[in-house]
């Protein structure tokens, strides 16, 4: 089985019931297929605006751009929310390590969006770019996924998930062993489900 992605994998963990079906038919379906994650243009325009190290002005430039009416839509709360998040402290960007989280047959891509270094410590950040509210749960999770294929070979770096459009940035504190054993379980039910489809 190939990489999962961390997203895919956090959603299948938090569905209940028969739609944990529909969620691994359709990674399996769709999983080479880039044109399907809607907020990847978006991702990209932030990245490479911190990469190049040019003025948040692009993206503005990168909003006008856009002609699919979603996103002309979508997009623009994720830009204020981000600005705001970068107005509040001082960062610098490094390039993010990438890693996998391997749970029984089971391996997840454990790739941060962002490398800043926010106030003089350095951050891997995973963006949440959703519109529905960010719960306990998902925050959790990722970040417990998010250590558990970083913290080992980056000690000392501060794991985070952005909540872009409330500009919240959630740090992850300690593991749960708890939660790992039911991760665990998950990653089994991914692994019986997909070998079954």
């Amino acid at each position: 089985m190939d990489k999962i992605s961390l997203t895919y994998f956090v959603d299948f963990v938090l569905k209940a019931g028969t739609p944990k079906l529909a969620g691994v038919r359709e990674w399996k379906e769709r999983k080479d297929d880039l044109s399907f994650d809607f907020y990847r243009q978006i991702r990209e325009a932030i990245v490479d605006m911190h990469r190049g190290g040019k003025p948040d002005t692009v993206l503005d430039e990168f909003l006008s751009a856009q002609r699919d009416e979603r996103r002309r839509r979508v997009y623009p709360s994720i830009v204020e929310g981000y600005r705001k998040f970068q107005s509040s402290a001082k960062m610098t960007w490094f390039e993010p390590p990438v890693g996998s989280c391997k749970l029984g047959d089971v391996e997840i891509n454990i790739n941060p969006d962002l490398g800043l270094v926010i106030d003089g410590k350095p951050h891997l950040i995973k963006v949440y770019f959703r519109g529905e509210p960010l719960s306990a749960k998902r925050t959790t999770v990722v970040l417990n996924l998010l250590a558990g294929g970083l913290a080992e070979s980056n000690p000392g770096k501060v794991l985070a998930l952005l909540d872009v459009r409330n500009a919240k940035l959630h740090t992850f504190k300690a593991p749960n062993p708890r939660l790992g054993v039911l991760l665990r379980g998950e990653a089994a039910a991914f692994s019986t489900i997909y070998a079954a489809l």
